[in-house]
C-alpha cells in the first residue's frame, strides 16, 4: 500500500504551477478548478492507494519536433499529473546524486542541486550553459575535432524496465514503493507497452536523466571527453578517428544497455573550427541578427519568452527589426526557421500591432508547426474592432473545416481553438459546434468543447452534452465545462442522471 502525504501532494501542485502543466497543450481550465478546490481534493487524493489506483485516460496528439518531424505528446488528467509529479519529486535527489557530479561540467540538463523542495530540477541547468561550455572547449583547443549526435526518439523508446532498474540503483530500498507505483503508472500511460514515458509533463525530464546515468559512466570509463544536454551529446577529441571512436562507444552502449540508437542524420564528426563557424559563429549583419535572436531564445524545446529575458537581453532584442526579420523569415522560397518565427510572434504579440495580422494570416499553412505562437499572437490583442476580429476568427477556423490540399494538423486545431476559449468576443459558436461534432480526434473534440464553454448559447450546450456518455476522461470534463450555458436546474438534473462520483467531474459540472 502506498498513500502519499498531503504535504507531498502540496509540493506536486506547486511543482506543476512552477514548471508548467506541460509543453504542448494549452493549460487546462481543470487545473484552476483543482487549485480552487484543493483542500477537499487533496484529502481525496491522499486517501488513494496507488497500488490499486486505476487512473484516467490521457489525450495524445502529434506535435512538431522540427520543421519536418513530429512526436507523440500527452496531456494527462490533473490527478494523474499530480501523482506522477509527486512520485518523481520523491526520486529527483537520488537521480541527481547518482549522475556525474556537477563539478565535472559534463551533464547540464535537469539537475536537482540547489532545487527547492517543490522544484523537479534547478532552472539554471540550461541549454545556454551547455552551448557556452562547447564554445569554451573549442576556443581552448581549436585544432581538435568534435563528434555530435543525439538519440533517435529518446522518450518514446525508453525501455521502462531499464528505467526502473536505474531508479532502483539510484534510490535504493527506501523508495521501492514509490518506484513500483511509478512503474505501474508508466505502464498505463504507454497503454500496456513496455516502452516510452510521456512527452510533455516536466516530471518526465528527470526520468530521462536517470536512464542515461549508466551511459555517462560508461563513456567516462573509456576516457571519452564529452558533454551532454538531455539526449544531445558532443564529443571532443584530438583526431577524427578518436571522435568516431567516442561515437561508436556511445552508440554501442545505448543499444546494448537500452535498445536506443543514434540519429543517423545528426551524427557527424567536424573539425572544431568548422563546428564553431557553423553552429556558434555570427556571420553577416542579417545572419548576425538572427543568430543573436536564436542564441537568446534557446533551443526549439526550451524557447524563452520575452518577459523571461534579462534586461540586457531585452535591450538586444529591442534593437532588432523584428517586423523585417519576420517578413524575411516567411518569404516565399525560404526555409522557415520555426524557432525564430515562434519567438518573433511571441515578441510582436506584446506590441499588439494590427498591421502584422495580415502577414500571419497569409502564412497560416506554413505556420502550423508554431500554432502555439499563432494563438499567443492573437490572444494578446486586447482591442480589436468587431470586423477585424471576425475576419481573424474565420481565417483561423478555415483550415480546420475547409482543408483542401493541406489538412490542418491536430496541433494547429488545438491551439487555434484555444483562442476561442479565451473570450466571448471570438464566438463563432455554430462553426465550433460543427468542429466538435465532426472531430475524429479526441484532442480536437476536447478543445472544441472548451471553446463552446465561452462561445454560443444554451442551444449549443445542449448539443454538446449529448456526447458525455461516450467521452474520454478529459473530453468529459471539457464537455461538462462546455455546458455552462444550460440552466441551473438542467445542470443539476444532468449531474443526478449521470450519477457523477468523480470529484473533479462534480466540480466541472457545477463550475
Amino acid at each position: 500500500m502506498l498513500k502519499l502525504s498531503e504535504s507531498s501532494l502540496d509540493r506536486a501542485l506547486e511543482a506543476i504551477a512552477h514548471h508548467g502543466y506541460g509543453d504542448f497543450f494549452p493549460e487546462p481550465p481543470e487545473l484552476e478548478l483543482t487549485k480552487a478546490n484543493w483542500p477537499d481534493l487533496r484529502s481525496y487524493l491522499a486517501a488513494i492507494d496507488l497500488d490499486t489506483y486505476v487512473g484516467y485516460d490521457r489525450i495524445c496528439s502529434f506535435a512538431p519536433k522540427s520543421r519536418l518531424s513530429i512526436r507523440r505528446v500527452a496531456l494527462l488528467h490533473p490527478f494523474d499529473l499530480i501523482f506522477y509529479t509527486c512520485l518523481v519529486l520523491e526520486l529527483k535527489d537520488s537521480i541527481t546524486a547518482a549522475a556525474l557530479p556537477l563539478a565535472e561540467n559534463r551533464v547540464f540538463s535537469y539537475r536537482a542541486e540547489g532545487a527547492l523542495p517543490y522544484q523537479l530540477y534547478e532552472e539554471n541547468s540550461s541549454y545556454g550553459l551547455f552551448k557556452d561550455s562547447i564554445g569554451k572547449r573549442i576556443e581552448n583547443s581549436p585544432a581538435s575535432f568534435v563528434g555530435i549526435t543525439d538519440i533517435a526518439d529518446f522518450y518514446p523508446r525508453i525501455y521502462q524496465h531499464r528505467l526502473i532498474n536505474a531508479l532502483e540503483a539510484a534510490a535504493g530500498a527506501a523508495k521501492t514503493d514509490h518506484i513500483r507505483a511509478l512503474e505501474k503508472m508508466l505502464f498505463r500511460f504507454s497503454e500496456g507497452g513496455s516502452y516510452g514515458i510521456p512527452i510533455g509533463p516536466p516530471a518526465s525530464r528527470p526520468l530521462g536523466e536517470a536512464v542515461l546515468i549508466d551511459v555517462d559512466s560508461t563513456m567516462m570509463s573509456y576516457g571519452i571527453d564529452f558533454i551532454r544536454y538531455t539526449d544531445d551529446f558532443v564529443i571532443f577529441a584530438h583526431s577524427p578517428e578518436r571522435a568516431e571512436y567516442g561515437l561508436r562507444i556511445l552508440g554501442e552502449t545505448l543499444f546494448l544497455n537500452h535498445g536506443l540508437t543514434l540519429q543517423t542524420a545528426k551524427t557527424k564528426v567536424l573539425a572544431a573550427t568548422d563546428y564553431f563557424n557553423k553552429y556558434l559563429t555570427q556571420h553577416d549583419e542579417k545572419e548576425q541578427s538572427r543568430r543573436k535572436l536564436l542564441d537568446i531564445v534557446g533551443d526549439y524545446d526550451q524557447a524563452t519568452s520575452y518577459e523571461d529575458l534579462a534586461d540586457d537581453q531585452k535591450a538586444e532584442i529591442d534593437a532588432l527589426n523584428l517586423s523585417e526579420i519576420l517578413t524575411e523569415a516567411l518569404a516565399e522560397g525560404e526555409n522557415v526557421d520555426y524557432k525564430e518565427v515562434s519567438f518573433i510572434l511571441g515578441r510582436l504579440s506584446a506590441l499588439q500591432k494590427p498591421d502584422l495580422i495580415p502577414i500571419v494570416l497569409d502564412n497560416l499553412n506554413r505556420l502550423f508547426p508554431v500554432a502555439h505562437s499563432i494563438a499567443a499572437f492573437f490572444r494578446e490583442f486586447s482591442v480589436l474592432d468587431a470586423q477585424t476580429r471576425d475576419a481573424i476568427a474565420a481565417a483561423l477556423l478555415d483550415p480546420i473545416i475547409n482543408s483542401k490540399e493541406v489538412s490542418a494538423s491536430e496541433y494547429y486545431c488545438i491551439w487555434a481553438l484555444s483562442v476561442f476559449h479565451q473570450t466571448r468576443e471570438w464566438n463563432h459558436a455554430q462553426i465550433l459546434l460543427r468542429i466538435f461534432r465532426e472531430a475524429t480526434s479526441d484532442a480536437v473534440r476536447r478543445f472544441a468543447a472548451l471553446a463552446l464553454r465561452t462561445s454560443g448559447t444554451r442551444a449549443e450546450a445542449l448539443q454538446v452534452s449529448k456526447y458525455l456518455g461516450s467521452a474520454s476522461s478529459l473530453s468529459r470534463t471539457a464537455i461538462l465545462l462546455g455546458t455552462t450555458k444550460m440552466g441551473t436546474d438542467e445542470r443539476k438534473y444532468q449531474r443526478q442522471s449521470l450519477r457523477l462520483s468523480d470529484p473533479l467531474e462534480k466540480i466541472c459540472s457545477a463550475a
